[in-house]
């Protein structure tokens, strides 16, 4: 896989996503999986592991969490 900024080469990797959702909540969710340029560092997250990131961003912000760390593994 090449990445679309730089074409440089894409490898299986992690990275880390804030979500604000509205003006009081933020959610950071850690170690997601991706594919990360090794030339510039951007990185590409597959669209099932996106739908997974909102359903745990959702849930913290159903639990009341309004500021809080979220590593993905422990909450896929």
């Amino acid at each position: 896989m090449k990445c679309a900024l730089c074409q440089g080469s894409m490898l299986s990797g992690k990275t880390t996503l804030p979500y604000e959702t509205g003006e009081e909540y933020l959610v950071v969710v850690k170690d997601i999986p991706a594919w990360v340029c090794q030339q510039c560092g951007d990185h590409f997250v597959e669209i099932k592991v996106v739908r997974e990131v909102e359903r745990i961003v959702a849930a913290a912000k159903q639990d009341g969490v309004t500021l809080g760390f979220v590593k993905y593994k422990k909450a896929a």
